[in-house]
């Protein structure tokens, strides 16, 4: 039991130095690069984006926040509580705000757990949602990017060295994965887990199915914003494809709503198809868009509600 318990750490002390090590080559691809932009340039081409287009990705914006909100919704059942979906709404779009801009133990975790425990959710149940909601964004995440990886849709830059091969072999390992949980839904006759001390069990099959379904609802929003502020000068499978491979490129580099990560890949995948100023204008606007106007709206929100709850405790 010691042998494996030792083990066990020095995989997870592994991880977290590979995890460093990620990080911090993204960071100084990123410093490197950002010395090579024109700054000005990029503003300008986010200012010269039309209002049509804004307005579009701005109503997309709204529309991926409620996708994500069905996650929360959808747990509902799983977990076994009775809140409203209305305030399960609220919640689930306040934390992923946060999450967004402040990274997940804060705002996906953190503040989820808080504001669930402030309606009378117990902290297992909370944690059923959590978990629930996370494995339901990834499975999504999984069959989706397995999908246009697979169909050679992601460009890669001269000098990254990913052949499409590796990225065919990837995305086909991903569909692997996303099948294997259908069939584990289905077919498994161990339904419960333990996790770090929590305890997970296996959703059925329909369930699994809508989890997925959800999920790639929501990524494909994702990449639709990004698609319709770039006037659809890039086809929407390669657009997809790159959000997906930076969304989990910031996640092992430990970037909150992956900056700067996206920006870089962005201007390198579509540097053939326009220049850098114009790519990044775009996905600077997304962020906008998609990060920073709903932060100055959830994290008063969140504030204003532990404001009163404070309140109500004191008198």
């Amino acid at each position: 039991m010691k042998h494996a318990h030792h083990h066990g750490h020095r995989r997870r002390r592994l991880g977290a130095w590979l995890a460093g090590i990620v990080g911090l080559a993204v960071v100084g691809v990123l410093l490197y690069q950002a010395r090579r932009i024109d700054w000005h340039a990029v503003a300008r081409a986010a200012h010269d984006i039309p209002g049509p287009a804004v307005a579009l990705a701005a109503a997309l914006a709204l529309a991926g926040y409620l996708a994500y909100a069905g996650f929360d919704i959808l747990a509902r059942r799983y977990a076994g509580h009775r809140l409203p979906a209305w305030q399960v709404a609220a919640i689930a779009m306040t934390s992923y705000a946060l999450n967004l801009n402040l990274g997940v133990l804060l705002g996906g975790v953190a503040v989820r757990l808080r504001l669930y425990g402030r309606h009378g959710l117990r902290t297992a149940c909370g944690l059923r949602v959590v978990a629930f909601a996370t494995a339901t964004n990834w499975v999504g995440y999984a069959w989706l990017a397995g999908a246009l990886l697979l169909a050679g849709q992601m460009p890669t830059p001269a000098g990254w060295h990913l052949g499409a091969g590796l990225l065919r072999t990837v995305g086909a390992a991903l569909l692997a994965g996303a099948l294997a949980y259908l069939y584990l839904c289905r077919y498994a006759r161990r339904r419960a887990y333990t996790l770090r001390g929590h305890r997970w069990v296996l959703p059925d099959l329909p369930t699994a199915l809508r989890q997925m379904g959800l999920a790639g609802v929501s990524w494909a929003i994702m990449g639709g914003i990004i698609y319709v502020l770039l006037q659809g000068r890039a086809p929407y499978p390669e657009v997809l494809a790159i959000l997906l491979f930076s969304s989990i490129a910031a996640l092992l580099a430990h970037i909150p709503g992956g900056l700067g990560v996206i920006e870089a890949l962005f201007a390198a995948a579509l540097a053939t198809r326009m220049p850098a100023s114009e790519s990044l204008g775009a996905v600077l606007m997304y962020r906008l868009l998609y990060a920073w106007i709903p932060l100055c709206v959830a994290l008063p929100a969140y504030l204003g509600a532990e404001w009163r709850h404070r309140r109500a405790a004191a008198g």
